[in-house]
């Protein structure tokens, strides 16, 4: 019984991250917008320990960005389309590991709880933050 509530304990910390400052996702010209302030390393990790993850942003259906210790950025691009994401802004995952890896799966959730959506987590792409007035293109 003891490791059931560890397991569901693990999920709602993962509510909880996933509840950040977008509660309802950005627009799609915010997004770009938002992007454009970064620029991708080429460096990626499949997982990522769960005590280093600060905050996660959801973009849209198929984009988060995720804050680790440090100020380190990750974008991780959802492996397909995580429908309700973008608009509800939250999701649960699950699982009673330390980590949050490529392939774990994610379940959009909306303000009752109720399950909308489901997908898996993408690799988790480092970005680095360009200098200010020196923007990406979109």
């Amino acid at each position: 019984m003891r490791r059931k509530f560890i397991f569901v304990a693990a999920g709602f910390a993962s509510a909880i991250l996933a509840t950040g400052a977008l509660a309802f996702g950005p627009a799609k010209g915010k997004v770009q917008e938002l992007l454009s302030k970064y620029e991708k390393t080429g460096e990626s990790q499949n997982c990522l320990m769960l005590s280093s993850v600060r905050d996660t942003d959801v973009l849209d259906d198929y984009t988060l960005l995720v804050e680790a210790s440090g100020g380190v950025v990750y974008l991780n691009e959802l492996n397909g389309r995580c429908s309700g994401l973008g608009r509800e802004g939250r999701y649960v995952r699950r699982s009673s590991s330390s980590q949050m890896c490529k392939g774990d799966i994610i379940r959009v959730i909306n303000s009752f709880g109720a399950t909308l959506g489901s997908c898996s987590l993408g690799a988790f792409e480092k970005l680095s933050e360009i200098p200010e007035g020196e923007t990406q293109p979109v």
